[in-house]
């Protein structure tokens, strides 16, 4: 990446369900903690009418500083994706110090990686009686009849590029405000992208994260393409990333920030450096089925897992450690998305082993929950605070490595980084087909 070393992290934030605020995050992660459990506001009814699943199982944030947000009365218009983003943020600019060591608001910017935020369920329910006639029988042509129910700026509340907008206006941030949405990869791509705006000498510093809810049963509903795990009889247990007895994904909810600045701006400031971006990629391979233009097609048009190869990964792994200038043996671990599905974590597995051979492998989704973009942002703070301390977290729910997952995973409990190992890679990828990743190195 040119210019990359000019480019540093000064703060993050954190919002998981293990935890929020990184002391509180990193010791729940360090103990092997699991955020998963039952939906405290879904019953079973809930998603079998709803989600058709067969059980609520969910990794929730339990306590949100909402106190945070400003000004208070806009949290009305904020969904839970928005709120939990907003609150990353604060933490990160707390943390960054910006306050006490400010830059130019005109040199300030911001990119945040989103999901097309769900409308909840609960919201839909009037517009949905409107199109239900005497005889209790639906017709999705009357639906929108029952709009002036609706809340007037509900719309307001579920544009996924509403995070970075609350956030830049409360933080005054003057410079470019941009959102990526592009799945799982969105909190690794947000940073790439505000790494551009810096290396054009747009901005000074900006801020960079992932925020996603994906606890409802409508968002169930919508990514319904995910392998989901049945492991219905012990939540906590049941998000396995590459363990032998591993059969899928946990959804949860979070957010991660990160502010980056050029290497000047954080000199001037004075502040500390908690680690450095030299390299990084973005790549993608195609998994759709017959949906490559516009003429009618004879199969519906979906997302076809089979033809998720895994080139997509094993190219951004290549391709940014090239960029970073380093060798597999300076490597001092890789932060992996373990998905826990059958042919997710195989394909990773096998990417992060013919590119980067023997290297300690680490997750944070079984402990977090698999929040989408904001799962991979908070993976980058992860990584920021592992290489900072010195220390690899465990993945927490692999108790056996399975044998189509041939990579070196961190187990049963954390391990020192070696004094010579000074990079750790983060890696993201989605089922469309995309994939990131993003090299970051002790300063």
């Amino acid at each position: 990446m040119d210019n990359a070393k000019d480019i540093v992290i000064t703060g993050l934030g954190i919002v998981s369900s293990i935890g929020s605020g990184l002391d509180t995050y990193w010791d729940a992660l360090l103990a092997g903690q699991s955020g998963a459990g039952i939906s405290s506001h879904y019953t079973l009814d809930d998603v079998r009418q709803i989600a058709r699943l067969p059980y609520p199982m969910v990794a929730e944030v339990k306590e949100l500083e909402t106190k945070r947000i400003k000004p208070r009365k806009n949290i009305k218009v904020m969904a839970r994706d928005i709120q939990l983003g907003f609150v990353a943020a604060d933490y990160a600019r707390e943390h960054c110090q910006l306050e006490a060591k400010p830059v130019d608001p005109d040199r300030q910017g911001i990119v945040y990686g989103a999901m097309m935020i769900i409308v909840d369920v609960s919201e839909l329910g009037e517009l949905y009686m409107g199109a239900v006639d005497e005889n209790g029988v639906y017709h999705p042509s009357q639906f929108g009849n029952a709009m002036g129910s609706m809340y007037p700026l509900w719309m307001l509340k579920y544009l996924p590029n509403m995070t970075a907008c609350h956030i830049g206006i409360a933080f005054d941030l003057r410079g470019p405000s941009n959102t990526v949405v592009c799945g799982e990869t969105g909190g690794v791509s947000a940073i790439l992208e505000a790494c551009r705006v810096l290396r054009r000498g747009y901005t000074d510093l900006m801020f960079a994260g992932g925020c996603a809810c994906c606890t409802t049963p409508s968002a169930w509903t919508r990514y319904d393409f995910c392998q989901l795990s049945s492991q219905f009889d012990h939540p906590q247990t049941a998000f396995r990333p590459f363990d032998a007895k591993r059969d899928g994904v946990v959804f949860g909810e979070g957010a991660g920030c990160s502010v980056i600045e050029t290497r000047e701006s954080a000199q001037r400031r004075g502040v500390p450096i908690y680690a450095k971006i030299l390299g990084c990629a973005e790549t993608a391979e195609h998994v759709w089925n017959a949906a490559t233009d516009f003429t009618p097609q004879p199969e519906e048009v979906k997302i076809d897992r089979k033809k998720f190869t895994g080139d997509s990964l094993r190219n951004a792994v290549r391709l940014a450690v090239e960029r970073s200038g380093l060798k597999p043996e300076d490597f001092a671990f890789v932060m992996a998305s373990g998905n826990a599905t059958i042919q997710g974590d195989a394909a990773e597995a096998r990417a992060i082993r013919e590119v980067l051979g023997d290297v300690p492998v680490t997750a944070i989704s079984g402990a977090t929950g698999y929040a989408m973009s904001g799962t991979s942002a908070i993976a980058i703070a992860t990584t920021a605070l592992a290489l900072d301390k010195g220390v690899i977290p465990a993945v927490v729910n692999c108790d056996e490595v399975a044998a189509d997952c041939p990579i070196n995973v961190v187990t049963g409990s954390p391990r020192e980084i070696p004094a010579d190992k000074k990079a750790a890679l983060v890696l993201s990828y989605n089922f469309y087909g995309q994939a990131a990743a993003l090299v970051l190195a002790k300063d």
